[in-house]
């Protein structure tokens, strides 16, 4: 070879061969695994662990946390006063300023209690999620009990998935999921104060068995995540449109979604809850400082509003619609290698494909945490289709032995 190759190619010598060789000898199938559960379980850990000593301070928190105290006072200003004074702990002055005087509704609900309180009516409906708070912040201070909820919900999603790739031969994928899961929003809901990582810590494990093909077992998991946040019931849905087409499950999830069905009414109406169009209204056209008879007329210029309004939000400040977009498209290049899932696991992802769908059009957040619980478990079950073997894969790029000139 040419002193001018040589020259051209400075790093392709034969240490540095004799390097990768080594080291793709060493990075065995059970080397690639062990590390990649070892990663994922750390991953795990940390986020976890920072959800319990670094919990957000959120404008969200002063709702849910006054929704938790309202039996144990009486009179709007003493729960107001409850409320704002419990989410002050251990909160700097940057994010106390944030969180009460970030814009003018958030200064309007933190001076008057009457506003506030009629906020409550769209937080008392995540009712699972209350009584989470209500039973734990009897016994350490309200902020707390909400880290303890989103450290603990953190702590078994992660479980969960961890157990989902090694009792089921994917190991080494969990490589590529946990990049995947952080920016789905998994660190991020791990420090939040909202219901939504404890709806995926049953809702993951529900998704987990059906796709299984262990509907009857899934279905308490289902309900409950339900119980946490009732927009569940979109996914119940969807699941019973899936079994119905596939012909599977048909009746667990018929029973799991008439369950839901029944008890969504009593829910909403001892929450006050205002109803779909004016909840629908407030989050997704036009704030309102006072929920008390708000009543707006439907408008089919403001419902698509709200639509166009979430697609630009999704698409501009959130990471799930890109992920989705990839995670379709390998559905698609692994189907067509005839290397798709099962038909269990195939009936739920079209299930999942049906709920965003379904929320979109019904309710259409953009954020991030909303859509977790269903961006982590097509992930999941695409790689246990898949099954990467990063070990072949490097033994195949593994830099031969230099041939003489």
């Amino acid at each position: 070879m040419s002193i001018a190759t040589d020259f051209h190619r400075p790093i392709d010598s034969g240490p540095m061969r004799e390097l990768g060789r080594r080291v793709a000898g060493f990075m065995t199938a059970r080397v690639f695994s062990t590390l990649a559960v070892a990663a994922f379980a750390l991953f795990v850990l940390l986020s976890s662990l920072f959800g319990l000593i670094k919990p957000e301070h959120n404008w969200d928190m002063a709702p849910y946390i006054a929704a938790s105290l309202e039996d144990r006072y009486e009179g709007l200003q003493a729960l107001h006063t409850a409320a704002w004074e419990a989410t002050r702990y251990g909160i700097s002055d940057f994010q106390w300023y944030e969180i009460t005087r970030g814009n003018t509704y958030i200064v309007d609900q933190f001076a008057n209690p009457d506003h506030f309180v009629s906020q409550l009516s769209m937080y008392r409906v995540k009712l699972g999620y209350i009584l989470a708070l209500r039973y734990l912040d009897r016994l350490v201070e309200p902020v707390t009990a909400t880290a303890i909820v989103a450290s603990l919900s953190t702590l078994v999603v992660g479980l969960v998935l961890l157990a989902w790739a090694v009792r089921h031969g994917f190991s080494q994928s969990l490589l590529l999921a946990a990049p995947v899961l952080l920016l789905a929003g998994y660190f991020d809901m791990a420090m939040l104060a909202t219901p939504d990582m404890m709806m995926a810590a049953f809702g993951i494990p529900g998704i987990y068995l059906a796709a299984k093909g262990r509907y009857w077992l899934s279905v308490p998991f289902l309900l409950a995540m339900f119980l946490v946040r009732p927009d569940g019931i979109i996914f119940l849905f969807a699941l019973l449109l899936a079994a119905l087409a596939f012909g599977q499950g048909r009746l667990p999830m018929l029973l799991a979604f008439l369950a839901a069905v029944l008890m969504y009414g009593p829910i909403a109406e001892a929450a006050g809850h205002p109803g779909w169009w004016p909840h629908y209204y407030f989050s997704n056209i036009a704030l309102q400082n006072d929920m008390r008879g708000f009543e707006p007329a439907f408008s089919i210029g403001a419902y698509l509003h709200g639509i166009v309004r979430g697609i630009n939000v999704g698409l501009r400040f959130n990471n799930w619609p890109m992920i989705m977009a990839v995670l379709l498209l390998g559905w698609l290049l692994l189907a067509a290698r005839g290397r798709g899932a099962d038909r269990n696991a195939t009936m739920v992802l079209t299930a999942i494909v049906l709920c965003f769908i379904g929320k979109y059009v019904t309710f259409p957040l953009p954020d991030d945490r909303v859509y977790f619980i269903f961006v982590a478990p097509f992930l999941m079950i695409l790689l246990e289709a898949w099954k990467p073997d990063f070990a072949t894969a490097t033994a195949a790029f593994t830099p031969s032995a230099r041939r003489p000139n």
